[in-house]
């Protein structure tokens, strides 16, 4: 894991010139778009006998490998979160994407690309985000692209607009005292009773001093500084 993370970080120096030379005049996701493609292959080419570090099985899914549509992730301000509101309706959406890296049918890891200080960087290669997405999607079915991914009090929840209703899941996260059990998908109805004890949690913390404050980036979107 060390060598792989080395890698990227090593890979992601080397491509971020041609990442930031991209025109601003086109839409945040169509950048993205480009930046990702762009640069993928250019990853995929530096990947040897490290390919298993990477959640591929074979060289062959890596010579297969091409990236899916795009995952915006956006966030809220805990400051201004209203559980009256719809959750897709008071979001703020950032430049921020993961892809689905898929070879063949299968969806076999992640690939993300953010917009900071004015250039794309590569975040992450790896990981099993969007899998848990699809896999939900073929057995609740719905569009994954109808999903975004939203960091809400340090835990991932995917928002969904399913045949015009908003419901939602977490890949990773259970709380009990709001019914809400990991890769379940459930009416937003009890995501909002989940945030809201993550607000009051937070409030708490805050009072003791652990949080500067309850703003959205402070608290849990230091991925995106």
């Amino acid at each position: 894991m060390k060598r792989k993370l080395i890698m990227i970080a090593t890979l992601c120096m080397l491509i971020i010139f041609s990442i930031g030379t991209i025109s601003y005049a086109v839409s945040p996701q169509v950048q993205a778009n480009i930046a990702a493609q762009d640069n993928f292959k250019t990853l995929l080419k530096s990947i040897n006998t490290e390919y298993r570090d990477f959640y591929f099985t074979t060289k062959d899914e890596v010579s297969k490998a091409k990236l899916g549509n795009p995952i915006q992730w956006a966030t809220i301000d805990i400051n201004k979160y209203d559980p009256s509101i719809k959750i897709s309706d008071q979001v703020t959406r950032e430049p921020f994407y993961t892809y689905p890296v898929i070879a063949g049918n299968n969806v076999i890891t992640d690939f993300s690309i953010i917009l900071k200080n004015e250039e794309w960087h590569v975040v992450d290669f790896g990981g099993a985000l969007t899998k848990n997405i699809y896999k939900l999607a073929n057995e609740n079915n719905f569009n994954p692209g109808d999903c975004f991914l939203l960091n809400f009090g340090g835990d991932i929840f995917v928002i969904v607009n399913k045949n015009g209703e908003e419901m939602a899941f977490s890949p990773y996260y259970s709380d009990q005292n709001a019914g809400l059990k990991e890769k379940t998908l459930v009416n937003s109805d009890i995501i909002k009773k989940s945030f809201m004890n993550k607000v009051r949690n937070i409030q708490e913390k805050v009072k003791q001093g652990n949080y500067k404050t309850i703003g959205s980036n402070e608290v849990y979107m230091d991925f995106l500084r």
